[in-house]
């Protein structure tokens, strides 16, 4: 079981000076390196993150209650971490040529999944199996980015034509299957008969340059 960890004090309840902070910061980013190494997150442990922090097991429980915690704690930063996507999906764009504006948001999301594949891939598993917090996380991160984009679906197709409900079923089918993609697009590396990850980018600019077209311009 985990519990959501207070930054500025550790598990016995101590304010975390630089000192602390430092040791917290060191288990975090061992964990990091070892999600890139290990071929399952089942493999971490707390006394492997400690030694990859060169740190002593027992200052892991310091700052967490077990290896779940820090997991969580990692989805929060790279949940959060979204700027760019929203940035690009901020940006001006030309209803009557939208292409450029859809690619731009497609390889500012690919991006983002490749500065935190890793970390994302297990929030959104944990999410999938019903672990609470891991599911708020991934909600709190995608639905910023889901009403922006179907914000520009019933822009192009007319709030005459679309309601607001019927916009946001489809931004969240174009999300879904876009994050599923960029979840694997390192997977599908080499694999021939597999669209590589170019391909898949320019099939889901195209598809959201549909979506965001009007139907006179189709």
């Amino acid at each position: 079981m985990h519990s959501t960890n207070k930054e500025n004090t550790n598990k016995d309840g101590q304010a975390i000076g630089r000192k602390g902070a430092e040791s917290r910061a060191r288990l975090l980013e061992a964990t990091c390196k070892l999600l890139a190494e290990l071929p399952s997150a089942r493999k971490l442990t707390a006394s492997s993150i400690a030694r990859a922090a060169g740190l002593a097991s027992q200052t892991f429980y310091l700052y967490f209650d077990d290896v779940e915690e820090i997991l969580l704690s990692l989805s929060a930063v790279a949940s959060e971490d979204t700027t760019d996507v929203i940035a690009a999906l901020d940006a001006p764009w030309d209803l009557s040529a939208p292409r450029d504006y859809t690619a731009r948001v497609v390889e500012t999301f690919y991006q983002y999944w490749d500065r935190h594949r890793a970390i994302l891939n297990i929030r959104n598993y944990m999410a999938d199996r019903g672990d609470e917090p891991f599911a708020k996380l991934r909600n709190a991160s995608a639905i910023p980015i889901i009403t922006r984009i179907a914000a520009r679906i019933r822009t192009a197709q007319g709030e005459d034509r679309l309601t607001e409900r019927d916009s946001l079923a489809r931004a969240i089918i174009f999300f879904s299957a876009t994050e599923r993609m960029a979840a694997r697009y390192a997977a599908n590396t080499g694999q021939t008969l597999m669209p590589g990850g170019d391909e898949l980018k320019r099939a889901e600019a195209d598809i959201l340059a549909l979506l965001i077209s009007p139907p006179t311009l189709r």
